[in-house]
């Protein structure tokens, strides 16, 4: 997916698709995500009404910085309204709890310089996760540092991608007395349609998640992935 963005970013590359963006330009993105969650608690959890996508970037010169949040709402794996669901722990033990209505957010800062190929930044990231499930079948707020590159949507362009790829190598939280730690990969890309005249846009695109415990242990392994669709105003 990222090749086919930066793919694209190449095909249409002209003089005002090349360069930065070099006055001030905020904007904001609001999409609603249709995503899949593999993890300890769902083997399949698809996301309800209430999971969302929001980003805002403000873009001067050679500069970006942008602020976004994954959230996705999911029912635990179950069977019927009143089974089970078996959590297989990160520490080992396998336990039994109600089947709750679970939540994981996903929020990420970037700073990031034009590279003034493709429209490409580069920069640095900072990760933060949240949860409504705790020890000992989840485990406390992920944070850690991280670096990326990512790819704005040009808004003067009837069509164009946007793509963004992070890696985080050790994002650390608590985990009961004591603490785990991640390698975290997040990806967003897709395409914006200038709708009109106006600079309002719609986008279609498609977010990845992976979260890898190390060291490695299946029962700690997350994927979210999905596509969302919204507008970028």
């Amino acid at each position: 997916m990222t090749c086919a963005v930066l793919a694209f970013g190449a095909v249409r590359a002209n003089a005002p698709a090349a360069t930065c963006q070099q006055e001030l330009g905020v904007h904001a993105i609001l999409a609603k995500q249709i995503a899949h969650i593999y993890n300890q608690i769902a083997s399949d959890g698809e996301d309800d009404l209430g999971s969302y996508f929001a980003k805002v970037t403000a873009q001067s010169g050679a500069f970006a910085i942008s602020l976004q949040t994954h959230f996705s709402q999911y029912d635990s794996q179950h069977s019927g309204s009143d089974i089970f669901t078996v959590v297989h722990t990160i520490a080992g033990p396998v336990v039994s709890v109600p089947w709750f209505v679970a939540s994981d957010r996903a929020s990420e800062a970037h700073v990031a310089a034009c590279t003034h190929v493709l429209r490409i930044y580069a920069g640095i990231g900072y990760l933060q996760t949240a949860s409504n499930y705790g020890y000992p079948y989840g485990y406390g707020p992920l944070r850690g540092p991280g670096a990326g590159l990512e790819r704005f949507a040009d808004e003067r362009l009837r069509l164009d991608a946007f793509g963004s790829l992070f890696y985080y190598p050790a994002a650390a939280g608590k985990y009961g007395p004591g603490s785990v730690s991640y390698a975290v990969v997040t990806f967003d890309g897709g395409l914006r349609w200038r709708v009109g005249r106006s600079q309002l846009g719609l986008i279609i695109g498609l977010y990845e998640e992976m979260r890898t415990l190390r060291p490695g242990e299946r029962a700690g392994f997350m994927i979210r992935d999905g596509p969302y669709i919204g507008l970028d105003f």
